[in-house]
């Protein structure tokens, strides 16, 4: 067995350990940097020229320009760089962490506003499946780490039962902090217990996220 393939392999242990792993980038340089130049012009749709819609989601902040925090339904948003959510590595790549053909179910861009962004509450993603058969694959367009709030997670809480208390889990530990580089892929069980921590940093922190699931598994709504 090839460095490369052990290497991988313990990744795939990890995440059915911890439920969640961060692997290294899968995108070519000008990809990412397609899909962020991209990201900037939908965030700008909202931030520059007032654009609203069911599907930028927001929050109000007394006196100040509401905060922009996910651009749900991502593939159905009028931007060219959309196919990059489809390439066959994205999917080929999750196929190997679940064991099973996987397909996308759900696009996001989410998003930590500089100076601005709130935390997000903990949380698990779906209880309504079993461990290791639904993950998310976070995209970094940004580096991230605790200062501009990174992802968080409690390993192991993906194997926890369905009625597990969130806030509980949370506080007992441990926490973690996913720290990533720009271009990272993170990947996460869906019932994975996380949050993440509000930006009082001057950096952004961008994140496509795509969950996926094998075609044949009904994924309730």
């Amino acid at each position: 067995m090839s460095q490369v393939t052990r290497d991988f392999r313990e990744k795939v242990t990890r995440f059915r350990e911890d439920g969640f792993v961060r692997v290294g980038p899968v995108f070519e340089d000008d990809a990412i940097d397609r899909l962020r130049s991209g990201a900037e012009r939908l965030i700008s749709r909202f931030t520059e020229q007032g654009y609203t819609s069911a599907d930028y989601w927001n929050y109000e902040v007394d006196g100040e320009a509401p905060v922009l925090y996910r651009i749900h339904n991502l593939e159905k948003q009028d931007w060219p760089e959309a196919d990059l959510l489809f390439r066959a590595e994205l999917s080929e790549l999750a196929a190997e962490f679940i064991g099973a053909p996987a397909a996308p179910t759900v696009f996001a861009l989410v998003l930590k506003e500089p100076s601005r962004a709130a935390g997000v509450p903990w949380h698990r993603d779906r209880v309504t499946v079993g461990p290791h058969k639904v993950c998310n694959l976070s995209v970094c367009l940004d580096a991230a780490g605790p200062e501009n709030g990174c992802l968080e997670g409690v390993p192991g809480s993906h194997l926890l039962p369905d009625d597990a208390d969130v806030a509980s889990v949370r506080d007992d530990g441990p926490r973690a902090h996913i720290a990533v580089e720009e271009g990272d892929i993170v990947v996460h069980d869906v019932r994975l217990v996380h949050g993440s921590g509000s930006n009082p940093s001057e950096k952004w922190r961008r994140t496509i996220v795509i969950e996926f699931a094998d075609p044949e598994m009904p994924i309730p709504s």
